[in-house]
């Protein structure tokens, strides 16, 4: 299950024809040498398991993919890949559309009621089902209180350079996407029109930084300095959904309400598969379903009002971690 997600994405893409710049190959940069030792144990545990789709790399090996001394290795996972997720989101609604699904957006859920048939209650109607699926992952807003509990939103920010033409080429020479090692991660690639897209920063609870860019230059300019001149065209923050595990959740919150949510930052390729995990337990066989449903759930020291400053104090020592290089 841990490849099947980027599996249903490309056989998705082919099958619709979904104009996504889905690109192959996903690059785990080391900032330090503990940090490559970690890429080296992982690699040698997944091989374990009959995975040979990565290759480790040294500092000269690495900068054949990525232009920048910031780095003394990595390992290429070829697996892995990027893409645009809001042309795959939109092509896949249009996919949906083309088979009959009608999607009501600009109506959102206040209220799931379970019951012999769950009420669903907008600020306009009401509507009743057999089946429900909640995935409203960190934007749930109080539709279910219980479940809303269960994860923390956590918001992310990403800004993009103007189009660089083979200046962008030659810092990502082989179009592969980047993240490093780091507890709070960096991660950038090159878009379809030469742009770099660089992104990082976390700020637990979900909250906007006053500034995107004050918070995400930084970083890039350390990574690439000859991009200190280049122009920022766009720049945004959304949030994730973060579990205390760092995996995802699936389950029942009553027999005929289902839930899927906490992705932690991976949900691109996870609420593929988890999808696909809900549509098999709806429509009858629940066996893979309820294997990952059974996996403990963990919840945040300190509830609701305590989790985010608990959190915070957490990170301090992963961040101290990675400055020290251990």
């Amino acid at each position: 299950m841990a490849c099947e997600g980027g599996d249903i994405i490309r056989a998705r893409a082919a099958k619709y024809n979904i104009q996504c710049d889905l690109k192959p190959g996903n690059l785990f940069a080391a900032l330090n040498h503990a940090q490559l030792r970690g890429l080296e144990r992982h690699q040698k545990l997944w091989g374990e398991y009959g995975f040979r789709d990565f290759e480790l790399l040294d500092k000269a090996g690495l900068q054949r993919h990525v232009k920048t001394e910031r780095y003394v290795g990595g390992l290429i996972d070829r697996k892995g890949g990027h893409l645009h997720p809001l042309n795959l989101v939109q092509g896949e609604a249009e996919a949906a559309e083309s088979l009959g699904v009608a999607i009501y957006e600009n109506s959102p859920v206040t209220a799931v009621t379970p019951g012999e048939t769950v009420a669903v209650k907008t600020a306009q109607g009401e509507v009743r089902a057999k089946t429900v699926l909640v995935c409203g992952n960190a934007y749930l807003r109080g539709v279910l209180p219980e479940l809303e509990g269960r994860i923390m939103p956590v918001s992310t920010q990403v800004l993009t350079t103007e189009p660089l033409g083979e200046e962008a080429a030659a810092l990502l020479p082989t179009d592969l996407c980047v993240e490093d090692c780091n507890f709070f991660l960096d991660y950038f690639r090159r878009t379809a029109d030469n742009r770099i897209l660089y992104g990082g920063g976390t700020v637990y609870g979900g909250h906007d930084p006053e500034s995107v860019r004050a918070k995400i230059l930084p970083l890039m300019h350390k990574t690439f300095p000859s991009l200190k001149e280049a122009r920022i065209d766009f720049a945004w923050s959304g949030n994730f959904a973060l579990t205390l595990t760092r995996f995802p959740q699936i389950g029942r919150f009553a027999p005929n309400v289902y839930f899927s949510h906490g992705d932690s930052g991976h949900g691109v390729t996870t609420t593929h598969l988890l999808a696909r995990l809900l549509a098999e337990a709806v429509t009858g066989d629940p066996s893979r379903f309820d294997v990952f449903a059974s996996l403990p759930y963990f919840p945040f020291p300190g509830g609701q009002r305590l989790r985010v400053p608990l959190t915070v104090m957490g990170s301090w020592w992963y961040r101290l971690r990675d400055w020290m290089g251990v």
